[in-house]
Order: structure tokens, then C-alpha cells, then sequence
């Protein structure tokens, strides 16, 4: 296949017509075509680990991607070094947001599988070879996730942030899936459109709900991405955002039109887990204890009990007794959670 998004797609007509390209390499005609977009801005100190993680996997047939937001660091000084990598190739220039730069390389996708994989995080070896299998092996699927390790800022690995199988649910309460992680096919990615520009914190998982209307995703069994948390990143700092948006998702997922009466009956457990890790949330060093106890009680108003209001008490001790209570307890919930091999 030699065709962009944009070229094939109604739903991605916006973001064409694109500029040619070179033909995408292709080692093994018999395995599908992978493509992986990277939207950066001013992510020049991680940027040449995220590029090499990709360029490095070993998979045959590779299109790589970087759309970059008109940076101001070493980025672009980054970007040329990979002039003559035939996988690979970037446009940099004023976007719209993490979602825009997402969609214009989307747009431009000649691959039946595509991922993107943001500027601060990185692929493990194996990864690609391992998700396409996983999408070979499973027809039905739209989508495959795995496990990401959490690093801090300079790839120390932190806890692991285990898979749990998959259903409409735990995708909505924030269970699943990992996002750099996820790896989805093309008909999938056309059959959606393009990620919501209105959505700051929460593109990818408005964008999972939208996806399970339409086909499941699959759970695999392996460690595949690294997750990295650092001071700029949005998921460090920013809850209040990240609140707003989470409900927003789940809200609009259960108005939709002919929900079946199961997933319609969920919505007070979900909403209730959304609100429980708010909480945990504010618990945490950032946060506010008061907030924190405030979501909490909203959480058992709507939905009662729920497994993850356990963390809380861990979460707030740590504000005196810094030991990573709080951390291992997710973790260990999670290879608890997570079935299978």
C-alpha cells in the first residue's frame, strides 16, 4: 500500500492533499506496513532516544514520522542528523497542538498499522514486531496495548504500569490502555477520523472511546514502551485539565444513542472510578488533601466502594513518610489485575 490517509479517507480529506513521498521501505512484502508518528515541540532533550528507539527495532517494513510544532531547542538541529534515513522523515512549522501534529502525520500514513509514540517516551526492543503479531493473531481486534514502565526524567526506570484486560469500562475508568503502548489498524484509524482538537489532556483517551463503538481492543501480554514523567510533562502537572476532559469522555460515551443496557448500567461505577483517581490524585505530593477527600466522598455518593479508593490512605501518608507505598500498591494491583501469562 503506497496511499496517505488523506488520499484514501473522507474523514481525513482536511488534512490533505499531502506532498509526495518517497515509496516506504519494505523488507518482507509478507508482513504489513507499520507507520509511527512522533509529534514533538521543545522536546529536544529526549527527542534522539525516542527517534532511535523506533528507527532501531529491527521490524522490515517501517514508516517513521516526527512532526514537529516549530521548536526552539535543539530539535531541529536533532532532526537533520537523520537526512539520509530512508524510514524516516519530519516537517516542522506552527500546529495546533499535540492532537494537529498527531493528525498531520496520521494523514500522511501509507501503513495498514499505525502508532504514534510521543517525543518523550520510548519504544523496547521487540515492541513493534511483538504488537503486530499480536494484531495478526486476532482479527477481530482493532487495536492492541500492553505494559509501559513509568521513568523519570532521565529514564530511571519507576513502576510499571500493567495491562488489564479489556472492556469498554476499564477503558473509560482509566484502567487501559497504556497509551505509547497501543497500535491500531488502518481501517480502524479511518473509520474514526482524526483525534479531537478539542481535547488537551485527554486526546488519546477521547479518542480509545471513540474506538471501542466501533471494534475491541487486545490486550498483550508484554512490556513494550517506557512512559517517561518529568516537570513539563502534562501528566505530572496539570490534573485540573485532565479532570475536565476524563469526565467529559466518559459522559459522552454513555449518551450515546443505543448503548447496550450493560455498558448504560456502568456508568456510575465508572464515573465514581474517575472521581477515586482524582483523589489519589490530589492525595499526591502536588495536590490538595482537602480536594482529595472532597472526590473521594463524590466517588462513594455515585458509586460506592471501589478497589481503588484503597491508595488514598497511602497516597496522603506519603505527604509525611516519602517510601513509594502509594506506587508499589498500584503496581502490585495491577500485576494482580492483570490476567493471563
Amino acid at each position: 500500500m503506497n496511499i496517505s490517509l488523506a488520499s484514501e479517507f473522507p474523514l481525513w480529506a482536511d488534512y490533505g492533499p499531502v506532498e509526495d513521498a518517497p515509496a516506504p521501505v519494505i523488507g518482507d512484502p509478507a508482513m504489513p506496513l507499520v507507520s509511527v508518528v512522533t509529534p514533538s515541540l521543545n522536546q529536544g532533550r529526549y527527542l534522539r532516544a525516542t527517534i532511535e528507539s523506533v528507527l532501531s527495532q529491527g521490524y522490515p517494513n517501517l514508516e517513521y514520522i516526527v512532526i514537529d510544532g516549530g521548536s526552539a531547542d535543539e530539535s531541529l538541529g536533532v532532526l537533520r542528523d537523520y537526512a539520509g534515513e530512508p524510514r524516516m522523515r519530519w516537517l516542522s512549522g506552527p500546529d495546533r497542538g499535540q492532537s494537529d501534529a498527531i493528525n498531520k502525520g496520521w494523514a500522511r500514513c501509507r501503513g495498514q498499522i499505525l502508532a504514534w509514540l510521543n517525543s518523550d517516551d520510548t519504544y523496547l526492543p521487540g515492541a513493534i514486531a511483538g504488537q503486530v503479531r499480536e494484531l495478526l493473531s486476532a482479527p477481530e481486534a482493532g487495536a492492541v496495548y500492553a505494559d509501559a514502565q513509568y521513568t523519570d526524567a532521565d529514564g530511571r526506570p519507576l513502576t510499571r504500569l500493567y495491562g488489564r484486560p479489556y472492556s469498554p469500562a476499564a477503558l473509560l475508568r482509566l484502567e487501559i490502555p497504556a497509551q505509547p503502548t497501543v497500535f491500531l489498524r488502518r481501517d480502524l484509524v479511518s473509520q474514526i477520523g482524526p483525534l479531537s482538537l478539542v481535547r488537551r489532556y485527554s486526546l488519546d483517551s477521547d479518542y480509545w472511546a471513540r474506538a471501542a463503538r466501533v471494534a475491541p481492543f487486545r490486550q498483550a501480554h508484554a512490556l513494550v514502551a517506557t512512559y517517561r514523567l518529568h516537570p513539563d510533562s502534562k501528566t505530572v502537572g496539570q490534573f485540573a485539565g485532565f479532570y475536565r476532559e476524563w469526565l467529559e469522555v466518559a459522559e459522552s460515551f454513555f449518551a450515546e444513542p443505543g448503548l447496550p443496557a450493560d455498558l448504560r448500567a456502568a456508568r456510575g461505577p465508572v464515573l465514581a472510578d474517575i472521581y477515586a483517581a482524582m483523589a489519589n490524585l490530589e492525595a499526591g505530593g502536588g495536590g490538595r488533601a482537602a480536594d482529595a477527600l472532597r472526590y473521594l466522598a463524590y466517588a462513594l455518593h455515585i458509586g460506592g466502594p471501589r478497589p481503588r479508593m484503597l491508595k488514598l490512605p497511602l497516597a496522603l501518608a506519603e505527604r509525611r513518610l516519602p517510601l513509594g507505598l502509594a506506587a508499589r500498591a498500584s503496581e502490585l494491583w495491577g500485576r494482580l489485575r492483570r490476567g493471563g501469562a
